[in-house]
């Protein structure tokens, strides 16, 4: 039995040798390969650059830069040109009735008889040409581009919501990789560890100085341990692609993250967290612009009562038709007005009333909504920071009591199954501790994005 001893003694010793070198890497965060360390800001900076998403959204608000040019070219001269060039379907005739230009002395009537101007159907072609300047209508284009600006802005609003998305996700997604790199490097040390007791158990084996029951424990636990770093090593490549895809590069770039500090703001209250939502979320913005809108939609509806006055010059052109002048042209005012529209305008105006007190009460409800998510927000990190100095203080707890019951075990003063037992509270206690810092970080990730940070 003096072997059985030394064996467990053995064990022990490599357990607890694994146990400091996992909590030395767990605070390193550094896996054995050579890949290149992504920082936070690092990620979140790439992301904002080349997120396809964002790129997206980025280039849906610059079209609005050509419609806005688009819009304040109404304000200048219109030209049209229009050509009609074909043969007539029938001849037609024109018909002047004797003296029809009057009768002179000398001379009689002209003409003298009825006379019948003949147009053969032939070849023809018509011509028309405008220049207009609108004149009252200057205040309808310029509530027009107003509304392109509004519809600029909110464009420009939703980049802003896209890249915060973007920059929360991206900081979740990395505070997890950071979490799921632990748990590899931890189950990646105990597989090692118990490749390590299995082969001493075999040897004992042939000795026959363990029982098979001792052998076949370590197997149990070295198969737990192997589908363990299995589980973990593909969530990592999972979670590795995912933050590439999030970053805009290729999936297969290899990369590590870094360990995640604990530093705490307990300077943020409540109330400076939702002003600074009030100051800067997007949603919050398009409201009060959608309001705007709304409100010279309105105006532009009115604005239908106007006459359209423009100046106007006019041609014509004729060709291959006798009597009818060939060039006619006229320059002066071109008035448009529809005085009798059955009600039709008044409608569109109280429709857009309607719609103006949408927009202010989807304000109210956008402002509500955002305070009630900031405040969630808020008391989630809250939380979670209360969890992490408890798991903190378990962790320590735990790493204490190990050691100590090492101690006593070598001192023969615990048994063997009060040090494994130690070993597999303080594994939990580590394992929640990263959980619970992850979920510290992304926490206070969602609280800046609900406080409209990227």
């Amino acid at each position: 039995m003096p072997r059985i001893k030394n064996f467990k003694i053995v064990f022990v010793l490599m357990l607890f040798a694994a146990t400091v070198q996992m909590a030395h890497s767990q605070e390193t965060s550094l896996p054995t390969d050579d890949a290149p360390v992504l920082t936070l800001d690092d990620a979140v900076s790439m992301a904002l650059s080349n997120n396809r998403l964002v790129k997206i959204s980025a280039l849906e608000a610059q079209k609005y830069d050509y419609r806005l040019s688009t819009a304040r070219t109404r304000r200048l001269p219109q030209f049209q040109l229009a050509v009609l060039g074909g043969e007539l379907m029938h001849s037609f005739d024109f018909t002047f009735d004797k003296g029809v230009f009057g009768t002179y002395p000398g001379t009689g009537p002209i003409p003298g008889d009825k006379t019948t101007i003949r147009n053969p159907a032939r070849f023809t072609t018509y011509t028309t040409g405008s220049l207009d300047q609108p004149v009252t209508q200057q205040y309808k284009i310029g509530l027009g581009i107003r509304l392109t600006e509004f519809a600029r802005q909110i464009a420009k609003e939703d980049v802003r919501a896209e890249r915060q998305k973007v920059a929360a996700e991206v900081r979740t997604a990395y505070f997890e990789l950071v979490a799921t790199q632990s748990a590899v490097l931890a189950a990646s040390e105990s597989v090692k560890t118990l490749q390590e007791a299995q082969r001493v158990t075999k040897e004992y084996i042939v000795q026959k100085t363990v029982l098979r029951s001792d052998s076949l424990d370590v197997d149990a636990r070295l198969a737990k341990a192997q589908y363990d770093l299995s589980v973990a090593e593909n969530g990592l490549t999972t979670q590795r692609e995912h933050l590439n895809q999030l970053l805009g590069r290729d999936l297969t770039t290899r990369f590590r993250v870094d360990a995640m500090p604990e530093e705490d703001s307990d300077d943020l209250t409540l109330d400076a967290v939702r002003q600074k939502a009030s100051q800067n979320r997007p949603e919050l913005r398009e409201a009060q612009l959608k309001e705007k809108q709304a409100v010279y939609d309105r105006r532009l509806a009115k604005a239908e009562y106007i006459p359209d006055l423009s100046l106007s010059v006019r041609y014509q052109g004729l060709y291959n038709v006798k009597v009818l002048p060939e060039n006619v042209g006229v320059a002066g005012f071109y008035l448009s007005w529809e005085p009798f529209d059955w009600g039709r305008r008044r409608n569109n105006i109280a429709e857009k009333s309607r719609a103006i007190d949408q927009a202010r009460n989807g304000l109210h409800e956008t402002e509500s909504q955002i305070a009630v998510e900031v405040g969630a927000k808020y008391r989630k990190w809250k939380d979670a920071a209360l969890l992490l100095k408890a798991t903190r203080t378990g962790h320590e707890a735990t790493s204490e009591q190990f050691r100590v019951t090492t101690t006593k075990y070598k001192e023969q003063a615990a048994l063997i199954k009060d040090v494994l037992q130690a070993q597999a509270h303080d594994s939990e206690a580590s394992f929640q501790y990263q959980q619970a810092l992850s979920s510290y970080w992304t926490a206070l990730a969602e609280l800046r994005r609900a406080m409209g940070e990227e």
